[in-house]
């Protein structure tokens, strides 16, 4: 199982930003001392978090607490500027399987990036609104269930199931 944290807030855009199909430069994350490409898999990583000053990930949820905890994790793991809590997705139905949390907010968030696009079957929603596309960017169709804040949902259903590609946070 992998937990992924995305934290990059923008501030002040009108409108939806759009991030790019394919990112310039792949995601690549800092791993017991070396470097791990994301969007080619996790390895034996099983907590990721995206931070504005990199993404950070760790082989087990007890060293990724213990990071976050110390000065230096402090000092990058930054709130959410205007939702208190981000977008838990999961890989299986009742909130099983693989697990990514995306905080990110203003700008659409392609899962392929994070090796997690066609996996969600079951998501709970934070502090704010979201919205999903079978599309790269936010095209494609936009998923027609439960999206405002707060909204939990053990199953996405049979005909959104593993469909999701992009995700946004208003």
């Amino acid at each position: 199982m992998f937990i992924i944290t995305l934290v990059a807030t923008l501030v002040g855009l009108g409108g939806v930003q759009l991030a790019s199909a394919a990112p310039e430069t792949p995601v690549i994350a800092a791993y017991n001392g070396g470097t791990l490409d994301l969007s080619q898999g996790w390895g034996s990583a099983t907590v990721c978090d995206e931070t504005n000053a990199g993404t950070y990930c760790f082989s087990n949820q007890a060293a990724y607490q213990a990071w976050q905890s110390s000065a230096a994790g402090e000092a990058l793991v930054h709130p959410l500027t205007s939702c208190s809590s981000g977008l838990d997705l999961y890989q299986n139905q009742s909130y099983g399987g693989d697990e990514l949390i995306v905080s990110s907010t203003l700008l659409w968030i392609n899962l392929s990036d994070y090796s997690f696009a066609d996996e969600v079957s079951s998501y709970k929603v934070g502090a704010c609104s979201i919205i999903m596309t079978d599309g790269t960017n936010g095209s494609g169709d936009v998923y027609p269930g439960a999206t405002s804040a707060g909204s939990d949902v053990s199953w996405i259903g049979t005909t959104w199931n593993d469909r999701v590609q992009s995700v946004y946070i208003n």
